[in-house]
């Protein structure tokens, strides 16, 4: 074979390794725009950010780039007091009617907050129902344990607690939509690693009440308030889980053929060749 029957074949396959190349590993990551803000403005009285969390590291003037912060495994202190089942505690949290959350939704949220703490076996309710069946009776939810899923429009929020039985000094808040569209808030303990705004998550909850709240546009707005353990990520059954490898096989297999192809047609170019020879001779 010929220098140039081989750069004939062996063109088009460097070609196609070339462009497998670059579909599959990209030169840059694309930058992913910034978390959405939730159109919530501070009440008075309600938990403030914790500000030892998400603190930017400063610069030292130099053109040394700065050290990336790791952020340590947080270790929840001891509780101060073993979980008590009490729930009376419960009774006195209000819904919509509180705009400034008061001393009694504080103490129903620590008191859940404590369960979810000391790991107090609770029966599972099941599926959360819908944001407009949780209106019309709040009050008997109110404890109950169920499970939704969400997907998160911010990144998770430190809050700070008073010194309570439980031990916990600072939680994490979130704002999540589900199914219907619907806004939830979350207050859990625990926050995996990976966890930003637009992931879907899975929430094991125990619904404290209607969350009021003032807009940044002067208006009001109404979600359920959820006290959680954790939240973890979630995918729907539904959704087909593509293989990561689909490209570079559809790749490998027009190599492949384009390789038999091009072997082919150049089997039958040195055939028809050897024959008008052999014609050529006999005349």
């Amino acid at each position: 074979m010929s220098l140039r029957e081989k750069m004939r074949v062996i063109g088009p396959l460097l070609l196609l390794f070339a462009l497998a190349m670059i579909l599959l590993f990209p030169q840059s990551p694309v930058e992913q725009p910034g978390p959405s803000a939730v159109d919530v403005t501070p009440l008075r009285g309600a938990p403030t950010a914790d500000p030892d969390v998400g603190s930017s590291i400063g610069s030292s003037g130099s053109n040394v780039p700065e050290p990336v912060a790791i952020s340590p495994v947080v270790e929840l202190p001891p509780m101060a007091a073993p979980f008590v089942e009490d729930p009376a505690r419960l009774a006195g949290v209000r819904d919509i009617e509180a705009k400034i959350p008061g001393q009694a939704e504080l103490d129903g949220q620590i008191y859940l907050l404590h369960r979810w703490r000391s790991g107090h076996a609770v029966e599972d309710a099941g599926e959360a129902p819908r944001v407009p069946e949780i209106a019309e009776d709040a009050a008997s939810l109110r404890g109950k344990r169920h499970l939704l899923v969400l997907t998160l429009i911010e990144h998770p929020q430190p809050r700070t607690l008073e010194e309570n039985a439980s031990g916990l000094t600072r939680y994490w808040e979130v704002f999540g939509s589900d199914l219907d569209g619907r806004l939830h808030r979350v207050d859990f303990i625990e926050k995996p690693k990976n966890l930003p705004s637009g992931s879907d998550v899975l929430m094991s909850g125990d619904f404290l009440r209607l969350y009021r709240y003032m807009t940044a546009r002067g208006g009001e707005g109404m979600v359920p308030q959820w006290v959680a353990h954790t939240l973890t990520s979630y995918q729907s059954p539904f959704e087909q889980k593509g293989d990561p490898y689909l490209p570079l096989w559809i790749i490998m297999t027009i190599s492949m053929s384009t390789l038999i192809l091009l072997l082919m047609i150049q089997n039958r170019s040195r055939g028809a060749t050897r024959r008008v020879s052999r014609g050529r001779r006999a005349r």
